[in-house]
């Protein structure tokens, strides 16, 4: 996912803030606020974590045996 990056002066922070933090959460942009030219702070997008709850009709009936997560690429290719 390709990020927005913006430069911005603390007077159009100010005036602009919830412009900012619209554009932040929907567009996932990233702000930095300069001062005098100079970086001096910013303003980026929380990431959320993804809950992962199970379908209520498949509770208890599947089984997951093994690792999901285990990087098993090298399996796959010398097959």
């Amino acid at each position: 996912m390709s990020s927005i990056t913006a430069a911005v002066n603390v007077n159009e922070a100010k005036a602009n803030f919830s412009a900012i933090l619209a554009e932040v959460e929907s567009r996932m942009a990233t702000y930095t606020v300069m001062r005098y030219g100079h970086p001096v702070a910013r303003i980026v997008p929380i990431e959320r974590s993804r809950k992962i709850r199970p379908l209520p009709c498949y509770g208890g009936k599947i089984a997951v045996k093994g690792d999901l997560f285990a990087d098993d690429s090298a399996l796959w290719e010398n097959a």
